[in-house]
């Protein structure tokens, strides 16, 4: 597995940890490792959404994310 250290965590969240890697027939660092990559698509699909809005409220950015999807579309039809 290469280095490892040592993370002091409760044991409730230790056997939490154990159990959930026993059900996925996982390792603890694939758990965590899982979770973390989940956390960070959470973070990128929340700035997403952010800037989602914000694009819906300012009318050039909106017309220029429009104008971007009807070049697609042309490029698509061919």
């Amino acid at each position: 597995m290469g280095d490892t250290t040592t993370v002091k965590v409760q044991t409730s969240t230790r056997d939490m940890l154990l159990q959930l890697g026993a059900s996925r027939r996982q390792s603890a660092d694939q758990v965590i490792r899982a979770a973390l990559e989940a956390m960070r698509r959470d973070e990128r699909r929340q700035v997403a959404a952010t800037e989602a809005r914000a694009l819906r409220e300012d009318p050039l950015d909106l017309a220029e994310v429009r104008a971007i999807q009807e070049d697609m579309a042309a490029l698509r039809e061919g």
